[in-house]
């Protein structure tokens, strides 16, 4: 293969590295988080009357007080006394699905590292031809 096509997949691989761990990172710091509370907490502002709606997603629920804040809470698996509380006290209640990573979640999370071993496997092998030339690698173009 071509030196410079070398050089132009090499450097391809580089930036398109670069770009999905920007994006990874910058997808990690869009997603606001209420502030968590604990379950007795949760339970406590049930009874006072102060929790409007919560949308319960397997364990996680995640709630709106009646003056406009938000909380999330950790809940236990069986949910029946937290289920009867929220309905004797009026609270609006939500479930939602919590979604599956399928494939295409997985390849997408495991592109910047199979990108990564590609350029790692890239310039090992790059290194072996040059030693087997008799090229030492301070003698690499820059």
């Amino acid at each position: 293969m071509n030196s410079n096509i070398k050089n132009v997949v090499f450097w391809l691989v580089v930036v398109i590295s670069a770009f999905l761990l920007w994006q990874a990172v910058k997808s990690g710091q869009n997603t606001p988080r209420s502030p968590e509370i604990s379950y007795s907490e949760f339970l406590t502002q049930i009874e006072v009357g102060n929790v409007q709606k919560v949308t319960i997603s397997k364990i996680q629920v995640n709630g709106q007080y009646r003056d406009g804040g938000s909380f999330r809470v950790t809940a236990p698996a069986s949910q029946d006394g937290m289920l009867k509380t929220l309905h004797d006290k009026n609270v609006e209640i939500w479930f939602k699905d919590a979604p599956e990573g399928g494939p295409a979640a997985w390849l997408l999370n495991l592109a910047p590292l199979i990108l990564l071993a590609a350029l790692w496997f890239f310039m090992i092998r790059q290194m072996k031809l040059r030693q087997s030339r008799g090229q030492s690698t301070t003698d690499l173009p820059r």
